[in-house]
């Protein structure tokens, strides 16, 4: 259960940094341009390991007994 609402909250912050991280590709701001490439890679370097912990939150665990029984 505790793993789900893990789950879900990582997916919204996820989301959030996924939402930034397209506004700092497709922004005409110009304090953003000036600094794109800084920008791009702290935002990636946030969203890569999000969105990898969010992918391993809502795969399935394999349990013990499925290992037993085998």
């Amino acid at each position: 259960m505790m793993r789900k609402v893990f789950a879900v909250i990582s997916t919204l912050i996820t989301l959030f940094v996924l939402k930034e991280t397209i506004n700092v590709f497709f922004t005409d701001e110009a304090d953003i341009i000036k600094q794109r490439g800084i920008f791009i890679v702290i935002w990636l370097s946030i969203f890569i390991p999000f969105t990898i912990l969010t992918i391993w939150l809502w795969a399935p665990r394999n349990s013990n007994k499925n290992i037993e029984n085998k």
